[in-house]
């Protein structure tokens, strides 16, 4: 069996780790493997491209800045295929899954990705097509993120706001989400078998397209940061005062770190200390200490493995592996209210919570924590989650999904 894996950026972000990791595990279990990606930053070759086997960087930089450029007035990337993969693919010899993760953020057109697979189905009928769906962009006209919006269901008839994931200064989504849902259907009648980390966003896919078209297989944690978690020790609360982390990319994007609750939190004092981790941080104050964003991943599960709680309060992550990470060395998670952060944490017998709770709960010690969000012991929960979010079963999943069609 030969795999391609195909994302819009190779190391950064949570659907390029899962991607990733099953082009590792799938590597390591002696099956044929290869990762394509559109882009690093600044459209060059991602920073981690000679770290990994069997990678390949598709799209110029030219193609990629025009589409940033353009997707702000046309809410599409108007550019982008993947023709000139089509007699790599066609030759081999074996059995072949093409499984598309995120192809859209000014990576590729989605025509252009639809008229492709149709061409390659036609020259080599044992391709096998999957795609899994890591946000909501199959359902809407432009959003990959809905941040509680729920005007897809009515046809994104008039956007509540521009700035949403990808922003765009033109409102185009309601002229064009019939064409895109039509070239999801194309897709659907090419045989392409959809997958969802999460229910919420398989639910939505469903909705629109049809009942079990979308099945689920959850992430899992990806075989470096395994490693990695592997060698950490458990930590018990020895702190005087709790210490609260919070985590995100860009802290300033209130979609993913509500700025109002942390800001609350903030006002704790000395009962408290909040320790950030990201880029932008706009927290500051005598209880906080803001580590920037870290790039050395051992480094920074170090750092959080001595924190006492991490606090999620994203509206707009499908299935996120931060939480997964955290459970899994011991640190438990405070989650405000979404379909996200209640999946998750539900596997581990977990809970969300309103802002009141979380105010109460960011002042208890670790142990306290533990036994309030998931009804037990620090040292049963965190056993019990390095079970539930294991990578390798992610891989048995998808490869014994890959055999089945």
């Amino acid at each position: 069996m030969n795999i391609l894996q195909f994302n819009v950026r190779l190391a950064e972000g949570g659907a390029a780790g899962v991607a990733l990791d099953l082009h590792l595990r799938a590597l390591q279990k002696g099956l044929s493997s290869r990762f394509v990606y559109g882009y690093g930053k600044g459209g060059k070759k991602s920073v981690s491209h000679h770290q990994y086997p069997n990678v390949i960087k598709h799209t110029s930089r030219l193609t990629s800045a025009v589409n940033i450029a353009l997707f702000r007035l046309f809410n599409r990337d108007l550019f982008g295929h993947l023709d000139d993969l089509f007699l790599t693919m066609t030759r081999t010899p074996d059995p072949l899954v093409l499984h598309f993760h995120v192809l859209h953020s000014y990576w590729l057109n989605l025509k252009e990705v639809v008229t492709f697979c149709e061409s390659v189905k036609a020259h080599k009928p044992d391709v096998t097509l999957v795609w899994t769906l890591h946000d909501h962009w199959s359902v809407t006209g432009r959003c990959a993120f809905t941040d509680g919006c729920e005007g897809w269901k009515t046809g994104c008839q008039k956007c509540p706001t521009l700035s949403n994931y990808p922003p765009v200064k033109i409102d185009r989504a309601h002229r064009l989400v019939a064409g895109k849902r039509q070239l999801f259907r194309e897709m659907l009648a090419l045989g392409c078998q959809f997958i969802s980390p999460s229910q919420h966003v398989a639910e939505a896919f469903n909705s629109l397209y049809g009942a079990g078209h979308c099945h689920i297989v959850n992430n899992g944690i990806d075989v470096v940061t395994e490693a990695i978690l592997c060698d950490l020790p458990p930590v018990t609360s020895g702190h005087r005062k709790p210490h609260i982390a919070v985590v995100a990319h860009d802290l300033r994007y209130d979609g993913k770190t509500r700025q109002q609750l942390v800001r609350d939190i903030m006002t704790l004092g000395d009962k408290i200390e909040l320790h950030t981790f990201g880029k932008f941080s706009p927290f500051s104050g005598a209880n906080v200490v803001n580590h920037g964003f870290e790039t050395d991943k051992r480094r920074l599960m170090s750092t959080l493995n001595q924190m006492d709680a991490l606090v999620f309060s994203s509206q707009v992550d499908n299935y996120p592996l931060i939480l997964c990470e955290m459970l899994s060395i011991g640190v438990p998670v405070i989650a405000t209210h979404s379909e996200a952060a209640q999946e998750v944490l539900a596997k581990s017998g977990g809970r969300t919570f309103d802002d009141a709770e979380v105010m109460s709960l960011v002042q208890r010690q670790k142990e306290e924590i533990a036994q309030a969000v998931f009804g037990t012991s620090l040292a049963a929960f965190s056993e019990r989650s390095r079970a539930a979010y294991s990578g390798q079963q992610m891989l048995e999943e998808y490869v014994s999904f890959y055999k089945s069609l």
